[in-house]
């Protein structure tokens, strides 16, 4: 048997190697025409909605929810971001969490991306603690806002701003919770947020 494999191995280290193509680098795609829509129908397509045209000031005026916003009392919102614009009185545990089980009966979680890309809809967050990460899978509704100026065509692009080195945690979100676990039919919120909004945010 070793001198049948030793004669296989010698005939294949004597065969000459076929000529191999020269490798091409296919650029990364470029930024569509209307980056708007392409988001839209990714965003779409996980069970997500966009929403365009909105500011620091009046986004909560174009963010439509089964509640209205007023109506929460359980929010966790960043610090930078002022509470009144969102008519909402009562911070509830957003605020005063100080274990994962306080936010249990957060109605809404609001969060800042770093970016957004275009290709797939999915905006990059850095939580700025854990408490911040359970936020955002344990609310009923998440919203997330983005600086428009901010987009990135593709995933290559995103890759590119992310400096793992000094990132502990960070994630890309890019709808609600999706199981089709159960018979196969699509369940939204089952294990993380019923609605997921991004709001592009245009420049001050």
């Amino acid at each position: 048997m070793s001198g049948a494999r030793d004669e296989i191995l010698a005939r294949l280290a004597s065969a000459p190697a076929a000529e191999a193509a020269p490798v091409e680098r296919v650029p990364p795609p470029t930024m569509p025409a209307d980056p708007e829509a392409v988001i839209a129908a990714r965003l779409g397509q996980n069970g997500g909605i966009l929403v365009a045209n909105a500011d620091r000031s009046d986004w909560p005026d174009h963010v439509d929810l089964p509640t209205p916003l007023a109506d929460f009392e359980h929010v966790h919102c960043p610090g930078g971001l002022a509470l009144p614009a969102l008519g909402i009185t009562r911070r509830g545990v957003g605020a005063h969490a100080r274990t994962v089980h306080d936010l249990a009966p957060l109605d809404l979680c609001v969060l800042e991306a770093g970016f957004t890309v275009v290709e797939n809809g999915a905006s990059w967050h850095v939580p700025s603690s854990s408490l911040e990460r359970a936020a955002a899978l344990l609310a009923e509704h998440l919203v997330i806002l983005s600086p428009r100026s901010a987009l990135v065509p593709s995933l290559h692009d995103a890759y590119a701003r992310i400096a793992l080195r000094e990132t502990g945690f960070g994630w890309f979100l890019s709808g609600p919770s999706k199981t089709a676990d159960i018979e196969q039919a699509l369940v939204l919120g089952a294990h993380g947020p019923r609605t997921m909004h991004l709001v592009l945010l245009d420049d001050e």
